[in-house]
């Protein structure tokens, strides 16, 4: 009896992918959807290996006698044409993220002496500023590059609070390129970032400012170490307008702190 109901069952299953199958292939747009996909992710395993030999070709050309912090500033050099920004950008981030892997970003800490930058911040800097100068090359794997990138920062939790949810303008737009040169999107989907302020993260701590100040303008505060934290911190990081500034207990000194 057992071995009859087996039987049964086993034919059963057999008839429903049968006629699963047959669905798929008298009805053509359940055949188009199977075919643009196939297509979709065999364009990503070529972008991704032409990606690579692209990221490579670029860290060769990155000058090797820059400092962190210049590489940084240069970023934003308006000089600068893609190729050369992309390759001292992707430089960056090899030296700032453990193994040059954005999905490390909490694991970056310190500020830069004497000029008083975050690493944090400006390791996020250099991961926006790669993908939107790939974004913007004719290479081949150039827009899978720079998918891989953002969806190996996208890894890290941290990353995604203070670098993704919430994001400058500019990360919104390259959001929306990846979604048209290299449309694969990630399990659930692209995030839309809640915009605030304009790249780049980083600035140099400059002035000083109350707990009750921060609080009220909605900063974010940073550690000793340059990294977002909830709650209070030594610096309170002014988002919508481009600043950092020391905390300290009591009113703002406007001397210091330009008013709003």
């Amino acid at each position: 009896m057992k071995k009859y109901l087996s039987f049964v069952v086993k034919g059963i299953v057999l008839v429903v992918i049968f006629a699963f199958l047959s669905l798929c292939l008298t009805q053509p747009s359940y055949g188009t959807e199977f075919e643009d996909l196939v297509s979709l992710y065999e364009s990503k395993e070529a972008g991704e290996s032409d990606g690579l030999k692209l990221q490579e070709r670029l860290l060769q050309q990155a000058p090797k006698d820059m400092s962190q912090y210049d590489m940084w500033e240069s970023l934003f050099n308006k000089d600068l044409n893609d190729e050369k920004r992309a390759s001292i950008a992707l430089r960056l981030i090899s030296e700032l993220f453990p193994q040059g892997d954005p999905a490390l970003w909490s694991s970056i800490e310190g500020l830069w002496i004497p000029q008083m930058v975050p690493k944090p911040l400006a390791a996020l800097d250099a991961v926006y500023v790669a993908i939107g100068s790939l974004l913007s090359m004719d290479e081949k794997g150039a827009p899978w590059l720079a998918r891989s990138l953002f969806l190996r920062l996208y890894e890290s939790r941290e990353a995604r609070i203070y670098g993704i949810r919430t994001a400058p303008v500019e990360v919104a737009n390259i959001i929306e390129k990846i979604k048209t040169k290299a449309p694969l999107a990630p399990l659930g989907g692209w995030p839309t970032p809640n915009v605030v302020g304009n790249l780049p993260f980083a600035c140099k701590i400059y002035g000083y400012i109350s707990v009750d100040t921060a609080l009220s303008y909605n900063m974010t505060f940073l550690d000793s170490m340059g990294r977002p934290r909830g709650g209070s911190g030594l610096y309170a990081w002014d988002r919508a307008r481009g600043r950092i500034y020391i905390v300290r207990s009591g009113p703002s000194e406007d001397e210091i702190w330009s008013p709003f």
